[in-house]
Parts: C-alpha cells; structure tokens; sequence
C-alpha cells in the first residue's frame, strides 16, 4: 500500500517539473517509489517517468498514484500552466 510521502511541483507561467515521493507499506526496508514529473505540450498535459528503471509500467501502483494525484492538481488549477478547465479530461 502507497502512502504519499512528497510532493514536490515547480511552475512558471506555463511550464512545471516535479516528483511524487510514496512510502510503500508493504516494503518499509526498500527505497521510497518515485515519480519524476514534466510538462507535456498536450494532454493531459504532464509526462510521468519512475526513477525506477524497471518501474516505467504506467499500471505501476506508483505511477497510477502519481497519475490520479496531477490529474487532480491540474484539473483544480489550470490556470497556474496557462490552460483552462476545458483542456482537462
């Protein structure tokens, strides 16, 4: 099970980067599952890659997580990337 960790975005006015830090219950002794996060210049609009090599799996639980949570962000807060609530799915 996923515990979010860190969040951490960096916007200026139409751009943003970031991770998604996760504590995984099930694992306490191995390194925290993270998110790296970029702009993508479509939708929806955000690229995610794992620091994982072996975890670039977008049906990772950790990429799902990271996934649901900048769809969210990005939904409430379009404004801060340049778009409008209408750009989002």
């Amino acid at each position: 099970m996923l515990q979010l960790l860190s969040l951490t975005l960096a916007y200026d006015d139409t751009r943003f980067f970031g991770s998604v830090m996760f504590t995984d219950t099930d694992h306490l002794d191995e390194a925290p599952p993270t998110v790296l996060i970029d702009h993508a210049d479509e939708a929806p609009w955000f690229r995610l890659r794992s620091v994982d090599p072996d975890g670039q799996d977008p049906t990772a639980p950790a990429m799902v997580e990271a996934d649901r949570i900048m769809r969210f962000i990005l939904r409430y807060t379009p404004d801060r990337i340049g778009r409008t609530s209408v750009d989002f799915p």
